[in-house]
């Protein structure tokens, strides 16, 4: 009886050291400074991922033209695929469009989605990107895109674009 309790203990360390393994090994939790993914070599996948993103000319223009009217909060998953594959197309989107690394606030988030931001971002999925205008939640972009990260981005401002200029005429 002690000897398989000893075995099954032993094949639940090496499954969750194995499934550690597969997933890079660290799960960040909390607000994430970019230090962290950069320096990393857990975390090649952001690197990676930044360097092989090649974004749509035209939405990331009308991204730079609008780049001083939104601000961009990032949730997400160091251990999830989406948020490997969209984290890191954000980043390089934000960049190429000149806004600053002070517009974009990051969480990580474990298992559980806890990630230790504000209850108000309402985290339901990783990842998830929320525009904000003047601390203001004007869209989000959660799970899969449709299309890429700068038509969504670029859908959201432009739909806040319209609905502002239709406020002013009323």
């Amino acid at each position: 009886m002690r000897l398989k309790t000893l075995l099954l203990g032993g094949l639940f360390l090496f499954a969750a050291a194995f499934a550690q393994a597969q997933n890079g090994g660290k799960v960040l939790k909390g607000k994430l400074d970019l230090k962290a993914l950069t320096s990393d070599s857990a975390y090649a996948w952001f690197y990676t991922g930044v360097n092989k993103y090649q974004p749509n000319e035209s939405m990331l223009n009308y991204i730079k033209a609008n780049r001083d009217k939104f601000n961009v909060v990032a949730l997400i998953g160091t251990w999830d695929a989406q948020s490997r594959d969209l984290f890191p197309k954000l980043y390089k989107v934000m960049v190429l469009a000149g806004s600053p690394e002070t517009q974009m606030l990051i969480f990580g988030a474990d298992e559980k989605l806890d990630t230790g931001a504000p209850q108000e971002y309402k985290l339901k999925r990783v990842p998830t990107f929320i525009i904000q205008k003047e601390g203001k939640e004007i869209g989000r972009i959660s799970g899969d895109v449709n299309e890429s990260v700068e038509a969504e981005i670029s859908r959201i401002l432009l739909k806040n674009d319209t609905s502002d200029k239709n406020k002013g005429n009323d």
